[in-house]
């Protein structure tokens, strides 16, 4: 059965932020504040979130259709086709090896656009790989074309360059958002609808052409994707190890990234098996960014707290790829692929505390759509103003000092939040306490923050992790009481070991890298 949208209501469904984020709220006030001083735990010290006071331009998000062939097709689209003016949506799967649709738009979408909360969950995403586009449909996989039929397949293993069957070329007919989406395999075939048989499969034959529907902000870029504002120079220089490597076995949820924690997630819901308060989002870069494989290189991972309203922690690679030119953006906004209501409602902040990015905005500057995604509410947690993220604070301190740590192989981290009472190496404890943050009043505010890092111990091996030794290689963690004193550094009563971390929050790290030494740690390595 299909639903018509309601989208001329929906449209008015957008993201607005407030707009002045020069007050600080005195700590435990209880009160909601309009914004607060400083950078969100991270850039330069002392900078505001909105210089000035100016107002802000509101970020929203929207598909619209393909008007001009971009360079790169890469990003996130609807597949639809325009059946007698009745939009029709692939975003799921017949048994019958054909794609099917149990969504349907009006034609004013044509000229509207679809809000971003309506066709987030229906998307599919293009990636360029090799010489073509692997396509990933929402609830459905990967698809592609087996056989020189009119047929269709579907694979949950993402395609490399040499699996034709599962790649794509795409070309635009008309600037009615009509495209040919081809399959490499068999070039004389192209995705189509079948209106007849209410499919969609590949023909050689007439059928209803597809037309795209591609997600963009308000400013007019490409999410992901567009090749706007690339990282100047080589994206991974000879010699540095991959930012984005093959996937190997583990227990990492979808991808083995080398960063990732454990992540239980069997069935590919984005909600923890064992914990379904958790939820997880991948995000990967919106600015075009490749990894030296031509793919789309990724941005960062979440693990969210429905319970706590806040991040659980946020794992990234750091390496000078994600750094260039690209202003700080201030684009607050609810995650899109994690569900609205259990995020922030607003970019308001309160009880003491402002916005803390666990990734950091001035860490991911070499596209502006890359730096918009560090804005979601999801990579923010409540942080104390006035001592502990702000210049001279001691996590500001922390993050400066981590930045030092950045090398030539890649730095793998994990930034993440503590809930229950903690007690640090110096005797000092610190409570649970439930704030207003956000526009919401049941938001707990982390007793504790800590990086969990790992790298070769050289920095500029050229190597893999993978390929190294356990010698080659070193990891700790830093753990920051959330009221320790202003002015603090990192010290070596500041750290642990990977494997006391996993015992104090119960989460599993860097379990795509078996041989990382997590038992032990040599204070000096980091200090």
């Amino acid at each position: 059965m299909k639903f018509r949208y309601l989208i001329a209501a929906m449209a008015a469904l957008t993201l607005t932020f407030g707009c002045d984020d020069s007050l600080t709220a005195p700590e435990g006030n209880g009160q909601e504040q309009t914004g607060e001083e400083g950078t969100g735990g991270e850039d330069q010290p002392g900078e505001d979130d909105n210089p000035g006071g100016e107002e802000e331009i509101p970020v929203t998000y929207s598909y619209n259709v393909v008007e001009s062939a971009p360079e790169d097709w890469s990003g996130e689209y609807l597949i639809t086709s325009n059946d007698g003016g009745e939009i029709i949506v692939f975003d799921s799967w017949d048994s019958g090896n054909a794609g099917a649709s149990t969504t349907s738009f009006g034609a004013e979408t044509l000229s509207e656009g679809i809000p971003a909360e309506t066709g987030d969950p229906l998307k599919a995403i293009f990636t360029r790989t090799g010489n073509g586009y692997s396509i990933h449909v929402s609830n459905v996989g990967y698809i592609g074309l087996e056989s020189d039929k009119n047929s269709l397949n579907c694979s949950d293993a993402e395609p490399d360059a040499g699996t034709s069957e599962y790649l794509w070329t795409i070309s635009l007919s008309s600037g009615q958002g009509v495209c040919t989406i081809s399959s490499m395999k068999y070039p004389d075939r192209a995705l189509k609808w079948n209106s007849s048989a209410s499919m969609f499969r590949c023909y050689s034959s007439e059928q209803q052409e597809i037309t795209l529907f591609r997600k963009t902000a308000s400013d007019g870029s490409d999410i992901p994707g567009g090749g706007e504002d690339q990282p100047g120079g080589d994206e991974n220089p000879d010699g540095d190890e991959d930012p984005d490597p093959d996937p190997v076995p583990g227990n990492s949820g979808k991808y083995g990234w080398f960063e990732l924690p454990s992540i239980p997630d069997e069935d590919g819901n984005r909600i923890d098996d064992n914990d379904p308060s958790l939820y997880y989002a991948y995000h990967f870069c919106a600015g075009g960014e490749k990894d030296d494989k031509g793919r789309s290189a990724r941005n960062y991972t979440v693990c969210y707290s429905a319970e706590h309203h806040c991040p659980a922690w946020v794992a990234a690679p750091r390496h000078d790829m994600y750094e260039g030119s690209a202003d700080r953006t201030n684009a607050y906004s609810k995650d899109p692929d994690i569900p609205s209501e259990i995020q922030y409602n607003s970019k308001s902040t309160g009880d003491g505390c402002n916005k803390g990015h666990m990734l950091g905005s001035a860490e991911r500057t070499s596209s502006s759509g890359t730096n918009r995604q560090v804005f979601y509410y999801t990579n923010i947690a409540p942080q104390l103003s006035e001592t502990f993220n702000t210049g001279g604070g001691a996590w500001n301190n922390l993050e400066n000092h981590v930045d030092e740590l950045v090398c030539r192989d890649t730095l793998y981290e994990v930034v993440g939040c503590y809930f229950e009472k903690f007690t640090d190496a110096y005797g000092k404890s610190t409570e649970p306490v439930t704030i207003s943050f956000g526009g919401r009043s049941d938001v707990s505010r982390p007793t504790m923050f800590y990086y969990a890092l790992l790298r070769t111990k050289s920095g500029n091996s050229g190597k893999s992790v993978t390929e190294c030794s356990a010698d080659e290689l070193q990891c700790v963690a830093f753990c920051i009481r959330h009221t320790m004193e202003k002015g603090h550094k990192p010290q070596a009563n500041d750290m642990m070991s990977i494997s006391d971390l996993e015992k104090l929050t119960g989460f599993r790290y860097f379990t795509n890298v078996p041989q990382a030494p997590k038992d032990t740690f040599n204070p000096s390595d980091w200090l």
